[in-house]
């Protein structure tokens, strides 16, 4: 398996609380990078399906349709991206709260 290099080289030894906030900050600007990538290929995967000449008698309108169900299927993806820059945002809010501020007694 491939391993996404801007992650793979932030060692998780050492000052953690540095180390995760290089990962969360890498991981979301990889994230809102994919989340981009899939909002522009879905409107161009639609706009390219919805030239295809569809039934002649609906005028072209069953290609439009069926353009819209399947670019949906990369819009599902890119809403699944922007969902992994929220959490990689959450993941080193979470680390904070959950041992740097517990250790610190702050509740």
């Amino acid at each position: 398996m491939a391993e996404i290099e801007e992650l793979a080289r932030i060692p998780f030894r050492g000052s953690l609380q540095a180390q995760f906030e290089m990962y969360g900050r890498e991981l979301y600007t990889i994230a809102r990078a994919w989340a981009h990538e899939l909002e522009m290929a879905a409107s161009d995967a639609e706009a390219a399906m919805t030239e295809l000449h569809g039934n002649p008698w609906l005028l072209g309108l069953d290609a439009k349709i069926k353009a819209r169900k399947v670019a949906k299927r990369i819009k599902r993806a890119q809403e699944m991206a922007d969902g992994l820059a929220q959490e990689a945002q959450r993941f080193y809010k979470s680390y904070l709260k959950q041992f740097v501020e517990a250790s610190r007694g702050v509740r």
